[in-house]
């Protein structure tokens, strides 16, 4: 199972599967973050300066039916963004800086 978890700054740990967790919410509070991709974890170095994640769909319009493409965890620094993304279908993972 991928999903990403997070440490937030009173040392409580939150994960993408449990319900009511609102990353918008919480996103401030956020000193760790790291991304479990089937058992392979990607963490991040700790405390920088602000943490974000993502995911990429495509849908058919015709259908309605959408498809999960990949998934992001990463991190702001002044205006480099920075992005550990993996491919849901073939596990690759990519390194992207903006």
């Amino acid at each position: 199972m991928k999903k990403w978890k997070a440490m937030l700054k009173d040392g409580t740990f939150v994960e993408e599967d449990i319900q009511n967790q609102n990353w918008t919410q919480m996103k401030d509070k956020v000193v760790s973050l790291e991304l479990n991709n089937d058992g392979q974890i990607i963490k991040l170095p700790s405390n920088m300066p602000e943490y974000i994640q993502g995911k990429t769909a495509s849908g058919d319009i015709i259908s309605g039916k959408c498809s999960l493409e990949s998934r992001y965890i990463g991190w702001k620094n002044g205006s480099n963004i920075v992005k550990i993304r993996v491919d849901e279908k073939t596990n690759n993972i990519k390194i992207e800086v903006e």
